[in-house]
């Protein structure tokens, strides 16, 4: 599915879980050109991001930037985020405030921009989507790296 999508389009966006311990989690960051690190302004996030970004970056997988989701109205995330930026490579692209647009959209099984498009959350993902650059990377080779990590060659 993921080979037959990048033939046909610029950008693939994959959510995984943070956790390295599982093939769900590994493979989407072994195979991305670029990964976004997704984190919350705690302790345990960052600590879980930058485990994230070094995997990465030992497989030559690049950091697009670091996106601040969850983020509560007193925290002090400029802080937390320009403290971040010390450490993680790519630059802060958004922080997404919790919201209870986000919780009405996970609730009832839909995407936030289409749920709530006029929410400040979706406006913050709409913002860090903006900041991104498309790589100009061949389509068919990245549909062959992808294929060549889920379908074992035939011997």
């Amino acid at each position: 599915m993921v080979a037959a999508l990048a033939a046909d389009t610029d950008v693939i966006l994959l959510d995984s879980p943070a956790a390295l311990g599982s093939k769900s989690a590994v493979l989407p960051v072994v195979l991305a050109d670029r990964i976004i690190v997704v984190l919350q302004p705690t302790v345990p996030s960052l600590s879980d991001g930058l485990k994230i970004q070094e995997y990465a970056l030992a497989y030559g997988t690049g950091v697009a930037g670091i996106l601040f989701n969850r983020v509560a109205d007193d925290e002090d995330i400029e802080g937390v985020a320009t403290k971040a930026e010390r450490y993680f490579e790519g630059e802060t692209l958004a922080s997404i405030p919790e919201s209870d647009e986000v919780r009405a959209a996970r609730r009832a099984g839909r995407p936030l921009l289409a749920h709530a498009p006029a929410s400040a959350a979706a406006r913050r993902y709409r913002e860090a989507a903006s900041a991104l650059t498309v790589a100009d990377i061949d389509s068919g080779d990245v549909a062959d790296r992808f294929r060549s990590a889920v379908i074992p060659e035939e011997q």
